[in-house]
């Protein structure tokens, strides 16, 4: 499903503004050069749910406070120029507007089709956007678990891993077969020894190893296969318990090959949910053109030097006949003016 089809930033981190509004698909790649946006775009749309001071799943901190930490720790670092107001304002599914207002300080307000509102309208309007039934508690959580942003921060991976082990979480992974879906759909395509599943031994994550002969099962520390297997297994189960609506995932080709990076976004497009990948990286480019996922979009960020950001998106096809026409694809950015 879509969660957010528009988004509008004026003010929002080293964003000024957006020359026009950026539209959304349901999958989206964004590209573009360093300190373009990319980021921000990700992190604005992080605080379409719940942006005041609520703890996030297996976070443990507000939306507000983790993007922060991303950047210095401060709410000042949000606001463009560290001082005024930062606006975000959302066009969801149903056509109906939401808004997020920021100062330096933090949250200064919200609002909903233009009218100011308090946490709880907020949330039953997002819910009502959305189609979500059920009671106050269940409408809560759901709105709390919309959103989930992947950053490139070594602290949030271990912050992250140790949620995942703490008993709650890692006994509803277990119930619902999270620990073993993540193995067979992402690790062993991807390696040459065969797992079964990733469990808990001694407080660490380990990954179950069927080993050949007489020898019984080995249990192999997740981190050993490499930087690049362990945020892909620890996000992949992250989402996996906390079924969000709009996924966000900053730097996705970070420490992995190119291999997993396909794995990746092919376990991502199988989900019935809104993605934002931001990377640049040109093996992302090609895996997710080789992907192909329907109602897609490749996102290209330019910034001007009046801080002003251009998007200009491009479809699969548009970006394959490039290709086609021979031109080097480690240039497709420079050829687009980016």
């Amino acid at each position: 499903m879509k969660v957010v089809e528009e988004v509008v930033i004026k003010e929002f981190r080293g964003i000024r503004r957006l020359r026009e509004t950026i539209k959304l698909a349901k999958y989206n790649l964004v590209i573009g050069r360093n300190n373009v946006g990319k980021s921000a775009l990700l992190e604005a749309l992080y605080l379409m749910a719940m942006p005041w001071e609520v703890s996030v799943p297996l976070i443990g901190k507000s939306r507000l406070s983790i993007i922060s930490e991303l950047h210095g720790g401060s709410h000042s670092s949000l606001v463009y120029g560290y001082s005024g107001l930062a606006r975000i304002t959302y066009r969801l599914v149903n056509n109906t507007f939401s808004e997020v207002v920021l100062s330096p300080k933090g949250l200064k307000r919200i609002l909903i089709d233009n009218r100011e509102c308090n946490h709880n309208e907020y949330i039953t309007h997002i819910a009502r956007s959305l189609g979500v039934r059920g009671g106050r508690e269940n409408i809560v959580d759901i709105v709390n678990r919309l959103t989930f942003l992947i950053p490139n921060d070594t602290v949030f991976n271990i912050k992250l891993s140790g949620s995942l082990v703490s008993e709650d979480v890692w006994n509803s992974i277990i119930k619902y077969g999270l620990h073993r879906r993540v193995v067979e759909e992402l690790v062993n395509p991807i390696v040459y020894d065969r797992f079964t599943e990733v469990l808990i031994e001694r407080g660490a994550l380990k990954l179950r190893k069927e080993v050949g002969g007489d020898l019984g099962p080995l249990y192999i520390h997740l981190a050993d296969l490499g930087d690049g297997v362990e945020r892909a297994c620890l996000s992949a189960l992250a989402l996996e318990y906390v079924k969000p609506k709009l996924v966000l995932w900053d730097d996705i080709e970070v420490a992995a090959h190119p291999g997993l990076i396909e794995k990746l976004i092919e376990w991502l497009v199988r989900r019935d949910w809104q993605v934002v990948i931001a990377t640049h990286s040109l093996d992302v480019l090609l895996s997710f053109i080789h992907v192909s996922p329907k109602d897609s979009q490749i996102l290209l960020l330019r910034k001007t030097p009046d801080d002003v950001v251009e998007a200009r998106s491009y479809s699969i096809e548009e970006i394959e006949e490039f290709i086609d026409r021979g031109i080097d694809v480690r240039k497709i950015v420079d050829v687009l003016e980016l």
